[in-house]
């Protein structure tokens, strides 16, 4: 069968059997179909060497809810990053190996090849790219924990005028409420910030309705969703999202190419969509298929 959207060959097989003293035309024709597959791009059909083995090493920092932690009374590893993980693995035909590292230690050990990629809500940054490559897979801000039902109806950042939002001390969301202070939501509009020494001294407020909304990291926000058994919600827009990626080691392209054609099926089949539903984090979904 033909892949999809891609028209049969109209030429003889590569390969096909051919009577004997027509070797030279054979040579030829094998040698054409060489050339004619080099011209229409396709991946490199051989697995990867870092496949070889049968199993696809992962580097990540466990545990990091809901990315990859363990569920609860097993060593089963679970989360955005370990769900999608298991799924690339079984679209490439190979077992899933997860090894816990602590942040600084990850890129080195991909470097080393210890790991064969990274995958532990690693944020794309200009550093990171003179170091490693990377897939991009999920965006991932400041998110607007609210109570579920979301009843003040706060859809965007500057629904939060007039509102009371909790917050964390020295943290880049109290600088994100300060500055729609000034702009957006400047005088009469003001949101009234309560801060507090702790995140979870903010979400206890915001449970106990003594604020509208927390102001917290996209991942924070969502596990403290997982944890509320349907009493918070985070909204789907985010302040400020940046890309997350799978980070592949530079020198390992026929890899990256391999993962980000296992990605791209899982886009466009709904596995993707389907995994970051089942953890309510529908607002990190990457909206361009990668190719």
């Amino acid at each position: 069968m033909s892949p999809p959207g891609r028209k049969k060959d109209s030429q003889p097989a590569c390969g096909a059997l051919l009577p004997f003293g027509l070797v030279l035309a054979a040579a030829i024709l094998l040698a054409a179909c060489s050339e004619d597959s080099g011209r229409d791009g396709q991946r490199p059909t051989s697995p990867p060497p870092e496949l070889d083995d049968g199993v696809l090493r992962i580097a990540s920092d466990i545990p990091y809810p809901p990315f990859e932690s363990y569920a609860e009374g097993s060593n089963t590893l679970t989360g955005i990053d370990a769900d999608l993980a298991k799924a690339l693995a079984k679209q490439l035909g190979v077992e899933v190996q997860f090894v816990d590292l602590d942040a600084d230690e990850r890129i080195p050990a991909l470097e080393e090849g210890r790991v064969d990629v990274i995958m532990s809500a690693m944020t794309i940054t200009e550093a990171r790219r003179q170091l490693i490559n990377f897939i991009p897979y999920f965006k991932g801000g400041t998110g607007i924990l609210v109570p579920g039902g979301n009843p003040t109806g706060i859809r965007v950042d500057y629904h939060l005028c007039l509102h009371t939002v909790a917050v964390q001390e020295g943290t880049l969301q109290l600088d994100q409420l300060e500055a729609l202070n000034t702009d957006l939501c400047a005088g009469e509009v003001n949101i009234r910030i309560k801060t507090f020494a702790q995140h979870a001294q903010a979400v206890a407020q915001l449970r106990a309705g003594g604020a509208d909304a927390v102001l917290a990291d996209y991942p924070l926000a969502l596990n403290e969703v997982r944890l509320s058994d349907g009493g918070l919600e985070v909204i789907d827009f985010q302040i400020l999202p940046v890309t997350y990626g799978i980070g592949v080691r530079k020198g390992s392209g026929d890899l990256k190419a391999a993962l980000t054609d296992a990605l791209a099926t899982l886009m466009k089949d709904g596995r993707y969509e389907d995994i970051l539903y089942r953890w309510g984090a529908r607002a990190g979904i990457w909206k361009e298929v990668v190719s």
